[in-house]
């Protein structure tokens, strides 16, 4: 059994691997667990009610697929249930549920009954995970009365079958560093950590010593959330066989490498017992445990950034192992976008961490619909680097701008690449570009010290009173450059390069800007603090912090832009 097709409010659909994992992901407050909680739903009681007219409901109904006939999902239920009565009337019991043979045969008799839901089956094929059922379900339970009676929880199950339990422990040791002991000894059934160092007795020869000695072990119940939610989770998974699997938020409670090994798990599960599962996750941890696991993993991205209605975008499975396959794309923080409403991308480290304290110290950079908060900033190791990256964020439904430095402007050819992988049209500022770059083509001499002298006179006629600042002092600089490497100024003295055509040059950036290419105006990272004393290297950064030239007007100034572009308000 499987999810075939899952249709969408928004008239969409999606197709989930039959056996593998779809990771649902996005921004917060998206409704990643609302759209597990609806499609588990959905699979137990069909087409839920009110869910076309609520503006927060996702899922307009699923389609279940058998493969086999009726008799086969009947034979596979006696396997994975424990059939208990007379004729006509033997009930299928397992823990936790129970169901009359005879309707378990009538919902599979019918493509038309399995629409209408598994109803009192659910439990027996579907399983649903949050994080306070996962950390509840570690409590203990009441022994069974005899043998031939019902299992009425996964604790039973780990008390008759010894190597599901070593399979367990398998997991806790793996994760943890510690193995589990069941404890039976009294009237209940409770898990501890460690272990006694004593040979098991037999029944009848319980020592008062090992009593102690099992009493002494703490009990599993009484330890963190993390280790409860993992090991919570993952007792009714190893002691059933669920053809399909809901988690929540599997991360929770866990530090980074408990989720890392906890998606490999998941995906090891997956793959041994031929499962789907759809899980919703925050944590980037999980799903590269998935990929390590090689699982099949699809990957839906949940949004509502044009309005209330939720927008989805699945990335298939050949998609994501071509992704995962490039080790810049493995090994970087890039797929930490699909956590975030939108990627700038930098041309390296230095630049990520500069901006990122710009947009810190941002309280309010205009009319932008994405928080400072939600933007991710990826290194994309220089200029080279944009258009791949920038290509598997659009290819990831994730809103992606570029901020390269202005020299960019120097290779016709780098530039059309990178708004080809920007998804916009070079026809388009092709003219522009040509007018705005054709003095820095041309052949040209050394200045004069008359070329100098009028283009001073010509630029500050009229501002003698004002204050020689910073900026002042590079416009000053870019009239008295030499003429014999053109192409260089656009980096050392940003947007006042532009002396020719200065006019076509914003346009050109402005259309760039729409694209989503938001080049630096001031030329370079460095340009936001030329007078720190430090032009290069690995000092600049920290010196610029303390000079707080990540409060200064242009870096504000170029953190709205970027900020406005990922929005789409220009």
């Amino acid at each position: 059994m499987a999810i075939s097709t899952i249709h969408l409010k928004e008239g969409g659909y999606l197709h989930p691997p039959k056996s593998g994992v779809t990771v649902i992901v996005g921004p917060n407050n998206v409704g990643k667990s609302t759209l597990i909680r609806e499609l588990a739903a959905h699979v137990k009681h069909g087409k839920v009610q009110g869910a076309a007219s609520s503006s927060r409901h996702i899922v307009a109904s699923v389609e279940l697929t058998l493969s086999g006939s009726p008799d086969d999902a009947l034979a596979w239920a006696r396997r994975h249930a424990r059939l208990l009565g007379e004729e006509p009337n033997q009930q299928l019991f397992w823990p936790g549920g129970r169901i009359h043979q005879g309707e378990l045969a009538k919902l599979f008799s019918s493509p038309s009954n399995l629409a209408q839901g598994l109803r009192n089956a659910n439990e027996l094929f579907c399983f649903y995970g949050d994080a306070w059922q996962r950390i509840s379900g570690v409590g203990s339970v009441g022994k069974r009365d005899s043998f031939s009676a019902p299992v009425e929880s996964p604790l039973h199950v780990l008390q008759l079958n010894p190597d599901i339990f070593a399979e367990l422990n398998g997991i806790c040791r793996q994760v943890f560093g510690v193995t589990l002991t069941l404890d039976q000894l009294g009237q209940s059934l409770h898990l501890r950590l460690g272990e006694t160092g004593l040979e098991a007795p037999k029944v009848d020869e319980v020592t008062e010593e090992y009593w102690a000695a099992v009493a002494s072990l703490p009990m599993l119940s009484q330890q963190g959330d993390g280790m409860k939610s993992l090991i919570g989770l993952m007792i009714p998974l190893i002691t059933a066989a669920y053809p399909i699997i809901f988690v929540d938020e599997p991360e929770a409670f866990l530090h980074p490498p408990q989720a890392l090994a906890l998606g490999r798990i998941l995906g090891e599960q997956s793959r041994a017992k031929s499962t789907q599962i759809v899980l919703a996750t925050h944590d980037r941890n999980v799903l590269a445990g998935l990929l390590q696991s090689g699982v099949e993993v699809s990957i839906v991205r949940l949004d509502r950034s044009h309005g209330s209605t939720a927008c989805t975008h699945q990335l298939n499975v050949d998609e994501i192992r071509d992704i995962w396959s490039d080790p810049v794309l493995r090994y970087s923080n890039a797929l930490d976008g699909i956590f975030h409403k939108a990627v700038v991308l930098a041309e390296a480290e230095r630049d990520c961490k500069f901006y990122a304290s710009v947009l810190d110290e941002a309280d309010d950079l205009g009319d932008s619909l994405i928080l400072a908060g939600d933007v991710l900033l990826v290194p994309a190791g220089g200029k080279d680097g944009f258009p791949r990256l920038a290509k598997v964020m659009k290819s990831l439904n994730v809103p992606v701008v570029v901020s390269p430095d202005l020299d960019i402007l120097n290779d016709r050819s780098k530039v059309k690449v990178l708004i080809d992988a920007m998804d916009g049209e070079w026809s388009q500022v092709e003219a522009l570009y040509d007018k705005a770059t054709a003095e820095f083509r041309q052949p040209r001499e050394a200045a004069t010290i008359g070329n100098v002298l009028g283009a001073l006179n010509a630029l500050f006629s009229g501002r003698s009173a004002e204050r020689f600042s910073a900026s002042v002092r590079a416009e000053f600089g870019v009239q008295m450059r030499s003429k014999d490497s053109p192409w260089q100024d656009l980096k050392k003295y940003g947007v006042a390069a532009f002396r020719a055509d200065r006019a076509s040059a914003d346009e050109l950036l402005r259309n760039l800007d729409q694209m989503g290419i938001v080049a630096v105006r001031v030329g370079e990272l460095e340009g936001f603090a030329p007078a720190i004393g430090v032009a290069k290297g690995p000092g600049w950064l920290p010196a610029a912090i303390k000079a707080e030239a990540h409060k200064s007007a242009p870096a504000l100034q170029h953190a709205a832009a970027l900020l406005a572009a990922a929005s789409g308000t220009r």
